[in-house]
């Protein structure tokens, strides 16, 4: 049987070695661009998804065969999430990896140990065909903080300074099997393997058909952003779609039914679920538990329906290493004010549970990079118009990166 070509689009042997190894099992022979003479694109994009994008797209356009990318880099909290995209270069075009790690403590000098928070971000782009509509999409991502100063000799680029969350010795002191282990870049590829069969056998099946698997939509937003309502709409215009219900341990409201907005539990039920491995993604929120079952959504999407997850952005985070052909929505409020006078208008909280939503509010909000589309709702019936353009394959134009969300994002994170 003759295995299926892929482009990968990246000059890296040792990529192209662990990559051709890890997709063997799925049939797929992985050769490099170099092959096809072919020299890498610029990388102009303002996330990391969208540098994986445009170098897979290109590989695949270049040659008519599938393709494969990534792009990586650290953030950093106290740097407003620099350098991002710009990891490989941030002391200049061309610097070296020394150059870089030493601006990047000379930039953090004076910042203290508990503002030093830091992760490592991976993502990886698989393409059938350079204009493939549902690329598949695997991530990975290692927290940690930024030490004071440089340790060990393994790794490249930060690791010498990028202490892993738990850890008190640096990604450059981590012995290579650890390292792949834990790091951003082994979860994103156990992720691309864990997720390459399901998505090549999707691309040959036709929608309706048995073997059709549905496609499951993670939508979150900083609370008063307008996500429940924007939610409820679309399941009434797409009526195809359904909707996870999620546990919680906090109390009902009561406007609320058990089984309608949520299945009401304990907290020892809760953990009992967690220790039992039965939550597709799970995390604490305001002091209360959030869980996405995951046997219900695996059933349903095996059934060939739709499915909407509305949850916080990290529980998007554990659903995207699980499932990464997933896709994910970030929902922005027009401005701070809007999202207080919503949060007030609710009348369902205390004023000081109102005030610590309200200051939760910029660290949830800086996590939109993170996803593959961010919807702004000033507008809602705009808002929901956008939802059903993602929802039916034509969300091109509201992809997270796309330069005109800057000037918001400047004043919702300030």
């Amino acid at each position: 049987m003759q295995r299926m070509k892929i482009v990968l689009a990246s000059g890296n042997p040792g990529k192209l070695r662990e990559l051709g190894s890890l997709l063997a099992p799925t049939g797929l022979s992985v050769v490099p661009q170099s092959a096809f003479g072919l020299v890498p694109p610029p990388e102009t994009g303002t996330t990391f998804l969208d540098n994986a994008l445009l170098k897979a797209r290109y590989a695949s356009k270049s040659t008519g065969l599938p393709a494969l990318a990534d792009d990586s880099g650290i953030e950093v909290d106290a740097l407003q999430g620099r350098p991002g995209v710009y990891s490989a270069r941030f002391a200049g075009e061309g610097a070296s990896d020394e150059a870089n790690l030493r601006k990047l403590l000379a930039d953090l000098a004076g910042v203290p140990e508990a503002r030093r928070q830091a992760r490592y971000q991976c993502v990886i782009a698989l393409v059938r065909r350079h204009d493939d509509p549902e690329p598949l999409i695997a991530r990975g991502t290692w927290e940690g903080r930024i030490a004071e100063a440089p340790r060990g000799t393994g790794g490249f680029g930060y690791d010498p300074i990028f202490l892993p969350a738990g850890s008190s010795r640096t990604a450059a002191e981590l012995d290579a099997q650890d390292k792949n282990a834990r790091s951003h870049r082994g979860q994103a590829l156990r992720a691309l393997a864990a997720g390459v069969g399901a998505w090549l056998g999707a691309s040959t099946s036709e929608p309706g058909s048995a073997s059709a698997r549905g496609r499951l939509y993670v939508l979150a937003a900083p609370s008063g952003a307008g996500k429940t309502s924007l939610v409820r709409e679309l399941l009434s215009r797409l009526p195809e779609l359904r909707l996870s219900t999620s546990h919680t341990t906090r109390a009902r409201r009561p406007t609320e039914t058990e089984g309608r907005e949520y299945y009401f539990v304990s907290v020892a039920e809760f953990e009992r679920m967690v220790d039992e491995g039965r939550f597709l993604e799970h995390a604490r929120v305001f002091d209360n538990c959030y869980g996405t079952a995951r046997e219900p959504v695996e059933r349903t999407l095996t059934q060939g329906q739709d499915v909407v997850l509305e949850i916080d952005w990290q529980g998007a985070r554990q659903v995207r290493a699980a499932l990464p052909a997933c896709r994910t929505i970030f929902v922005l409020p027009p401005s701070r004010e809007a999202l207080e006078q919503r949060l007030r208008g609710r009348a369902t909280d205390a004023a000081e549970v109102i005030a610590r939503r309200l200051r939760d509010a910029v660290s949830d909000m800086s996590h939109w990079n993170e996803f593959d589309y961010v919807v702004v709702n000033d507008d809602f019936e705009r808002a929901v118009t956008d939802l059903m353009r993602i929802v039916k394959g034509q969300g091109e134009t509201l992809a997270a990166g796309r330069p005109e969300l800057a000037p918001l994002l400047r004043r919702l994170l300030a």
